[in-house]
């Protein structure tokens, strides 16, 4: 079995992450995707900020779509979206992780 150097692993996925960490960028896109990280959801715009107007969530709910993070599925009068990228999934667990990890030690702002 040949041993892949990580190094190299990361130069050949490099345009690839960094089109993911672009569409992980946004505050609004995070949130969308952590309740999507439960599941296929059907009300995608209760959980972003109730400032943001429908219009505002749509484009987002598309600039994902257009990236491939999330996929769409209609039925009927409803639209079920569902993370559709198994590269966001994994950085998105990661993100969860790290952000439990410092809810655990209070390390919410590591600023000095």
């Amino acid at each position: 079995m040949k041993h892949t150097d990580p190094i190299d692993e990361l130069r050949a996925n490099a345009d690839r992450m960094a089109a993911v960490l672009r569409l992980l960028a946004n505050r609004e896109r995070l949130i969308m995707l952590c309740r999507l990280s439960a599941g296929e959801a059907r009300q995608i715009h209760q959980f972003v900020d109730r400032c943001l107007a429908q219009s505002a969530v749509s484009q987002h709910l598309g600039v994902l779509r257009e990236g491939g993070a999330v996929a769409v599925r209609a039925d009927a009068q409803s639209r079920y979206y569902r993370i559709a990228d198994d590269m966001v999934r994994s950085i998105f667990n990661a993100l969860c992780e790290a952000c439990g990890e410092q809810s655990a030690t209070g390390l919410h702002n590591t600023a000095a």
